[in-house]
């Protein structure tokens, strides 16, 4: 299935998966698969929806929905209650700090922002 995209679709995020170590915090978190696609294919096919402005169903129906697995692989794997996935974000964004603190000088003062501030809409009455 995924074998059968180009190679310029299949790693069109593996330099950043690559340098965050993504499988590797996947792993720590206890999500893997026992068969079938590994689990970085997975997510690696759902880190790429928000990026093309699609749904998984839009997806599916599109040209590329032939060589795409079934949405039940995908809820399947985004529904498992074994995988530690609050311990996966948290690694994930230890990696990704720890990643831009090696681009910025060490001289520069750091602070740490927390806005409580209450976004108004006018368009909506029973939302804060």
């Amino acid at each position: 299935m995924l074998q059968q995209l180009s190679l310029s679709e299949q790693s069109r995020f593996s330099k950043l998966f690559a340098t965050l170590h993504i499988g590797k915090s996947l792993r720590q978190a206890g999500i893997s698969k026992s068969f079938g696609l590994p689990s970085l294919a997975i997510f690696q096919i759902v880190f790429s929806l928000v990026f093309e402005g699609k749904n998984w169903f839009r997806l599916l129906e599109s040209d590329r929905g032939a060589n795409l697995p079934g949405k039940d692989v995908i809820y399947r794997f985004l529904n498992q209650a074994s995988f530690a996935w609050r311990r996966f974000l948290q690694a994930l964004s230890l990696r990704i700090v720890r990643h831009f603190e090696s681009l910025i000088s060490p001289h520069r003062v750091r602070v740490f922002i927390i806005d409580d501030s209450v976004l108004s809409r006018n368009r909506s009455k029973k939302t804060e």
